[in-house]
C-alpha cells in the first residue's frame, strides 16, 4: 500500500508539471466499479470529470465549492484525495516552520492529501538555485521529499 501511496504523490506532482493523462472521452469510460464507488463515496460531487493517469482514474469534482481530485484503482478503491490549498490554510505549525526555514524560496504547489492512514502535506518550493518538494505527515514538522538542483 506504501508503494501505491508512494506513486500517487509522484502521479500528483508530476501532473502540475507535465500533461501525460488521458481524458476519457465517450468511446472509453469509467469502469461500472469505479463509477459506483466513487459516487457511494462523494454522493454530493458534482462537475465530474475523469482521466487516466497511468493505471489509476482520476475524478476531478466539486464538492462543498472546493475543487478536489480522488484516484481510484481498478477496483474502485480510493488510493488517495487531494485538494489544492493556500499557505494561510496549514497548520501554523507547518506555516511557521516555512517562514522560519525556507524564506528564499517561493511556493509553486501545495496541496493536502487524505488517505486511509491519515493527512499528509505536500508543497513544491523553488529559488533560484533548487527545487525542493517537502512533505509533512504528522502537521507538525516538514521533511524534504526531494531536491533538484537546477
Amino acid at each position: 500500500m506504501k508503494k501505491v501511496i508512494t506513486g500517487v504523490v509522484v502521479l500528483v506532482m508530476l501532473s502540475f508539471t507535465t500533461t501525460f493523462a488521458n481524458t476519457i472521452d465517450n468511446n472509453e469510460s469509467v469502469n461500472k466499479r469505479v463509477e459506483r464507488s466513487f459516487k457511494k463515496e462523494f454522493a454530493s460531487a458534482k462537475l465530474t470529470s475523469w482521466t487516466k493517469v497511468s493505471n489509476l482514474f482520476k475524478a476531478e469534482f466539486t464538492m462543498n465549492g472546493q475543487v478536489m481530485f480522488a484516484y481510484l484503482n481498478e477496483e474502485g478503491e480510493v488510493v488517495g484525495v487531494y485538494r489544492n490549498i493556500l499557505s494561510d490554510q496549514l497548520p501554523i505549525q507547518l506555516l511557521t516552520e516555512l517562514k522560519d526555514d525556507y524564506s528564499d524560496y517561493w511556493i509553486t504547489t501545495l496541496f493536502e492529501m487524505v488517505k486511509d492512514n491519515g493527512t499528509s502535506y505536500y508543497i513544491a518550493l523553488e529559488n533560484g538555485t533548487h527545487q525542493l518538494v517537502l512533505k509533512s505527515d504528522n502537521s507538525n514538522n516538514w521533511f524534504v521529499y526531494s531536491k533538484i538542483k537546477k
